[in-house]
């Protein structure tokens, strides 16, 4: 779930960051946490097994594994994301976008990583994970450890079938988050 995403505002969280269309793990991104936003690597690991690369944790189970026990809250910003859907032995994109610019995350020194929950019924019969989605008035409860993963953000999801040239994470423009047609 949520192994790639989009940035496309140059101003996140008040921190000046290149447009990319097609952002993967060990990336630098925009994060917010409590007090400041700072550029970190979306790829997060326990810090007494440091090789993970862990890039989305359960919502249902952060407060339980030992992978998350001492992880802190972020809030990372994105303007969309990319799913794939099994059809037979073919992987089809699709580009997720909402009206919530924040995924719910958890950080350490390493990374961080986003939070993903069961999908929505809009959505579930592309993936059956999704990001958990924030309005920008829950971000400081959220930080300050309110388990809001139930969001009516996650309600206000659109989507669009796209490109397989999002496959590649060397293609990096915006015709990646376009529409296609087939028929």
């Amino acid at each position: 779930m949520c192994g790639r995403f989009v940035i496309s505002s140059n101003d996140t969280f008040g921190l000046k960051y290149e447009t990319s269309y097609n952002i993967v793990p060990s990336q630098m991104i925009p994060v917010k946490i409590k007090d400041e936003a700072k550029l970190m690597k979306w790829s997060y690991a326990p810090l007494w097994k440091k090789d993970m690369n862990l890039i989305n944790c359960r919502s249902e189970t952060m407060h339980e594994k030992a992978s998350f026990k001492s992880a802190k809250r972020c809030v990372i910003f994105h303007n969309g994301w990319f799913e794939w859907q099994r059809k037979d032995k073919e992987k089809i994109p699709f580009y997720h976008y909402s009206t919530s610019n924040n995924f719910a995350g958890l950080y350490n020194e390493i990374g961080c990583l986003i939070l993903t929950r069961n999908s929505t019924d809009n959505i579930n019969h592309i993936h059956h994970r999704q990001p958990v989605l924030l309005e920008d008035n829950e971000i400081s409860y959220y930080l300050e450890g309110e388990d809001i993963i139930n969001s009516h953000a996650n309600n206000n999801i659109n989507f669009h079938r796209i490109s397989k040239d999002v496959n590649n994470p060397r293609n990096n423009n915006s015709s990646l988050i376009e529409a296609v047609n087939f028929s």
